[in-house]
């Protein structure tokens, strides 16, 4: 009898923490993906649109694309705020070998204020790098679990956990590699994300 009044309540509980996620706005901030800038004296920027596919995908969440410029390296960097659409954000490994793409390596690169990971990936000839992040603009980390825990105490707590995570995506055009460290050292503002 006693168990049964247990699942009784918990699930009576969850109802009600469902419901009140659901109708109580959380609390938000302004996007610092609103704050990253377009220009700088190291690097030129160019916006890039989203295609049909990404739009439908990415839905309501909060998604910048840009083209940089970096001295001689080019790169692409996606940022993408799930706060609206928790679905969108996942393990980047998952979609890259998902897109075809195999992962020839994975190692650890120390950014400031964490870590993130450095990709080495090959499909049909054509060699890439990517770097990624998780950052709640305090911390980074490459790590999917701590980002899944993050999102779960801001919504337990109804927004005033932490500032919400972000995942930073930054990718290499072309067969030639960009000199990470050196990008990651003088574009700052890749921090304040």
């Amino acid at each position: 009898m006693n168990q049964k009044i247990i699942l009784w309540s918990a699930l009576f509980f969850a109802v009600v923490f469902g419901a009140a996620v659901k109708w109580i706005p959380q609390h938000s901030e302004q996007s610092r993906l609103q704050r990253l800038p377009l220009t700088g004296s190291f690097f030129s920027c160019t916006p890039l649109t989203l295609s049909p596919i990404e739009l439908s995908f990415y839905g309501k969440s909060k998604v910048i694309k840009r083209f940089y410029r970096f001295a001689q390296c080019d790169f692409v960097m996606i940022v993408i705020d799930g706060s609206a659409n928790r679905h969108v954000i996942h393990d980047p490994l998952y979609c890259l070998q998902g897109s075809g793409w195999h992962i020839n390596s994975r190692e650890p690169l120390s950014i400031d204020g964490g870590q993130a990971d450095l990709l080495r990936l090959s499909k049909d000839g054509v060699n890439r790098e990517s770097v990624f992040w998780f950052s709640d603009g305090i911390s980074r980390h490459a790590s999917i679990v701590r980002y899944w825990l993050q999102t779960t105490l801001r919504r337990l707590t109804f927004g005033h956990f932490q500032p919400e995570p972000v995942i930073v995506i930054l990718q290499s055009t072309g067969n030639t590699n960009p000199d990470w460290h050196k990008i990651l050292d003088q574009c700052g503002f890749l921090y304040e994300i």
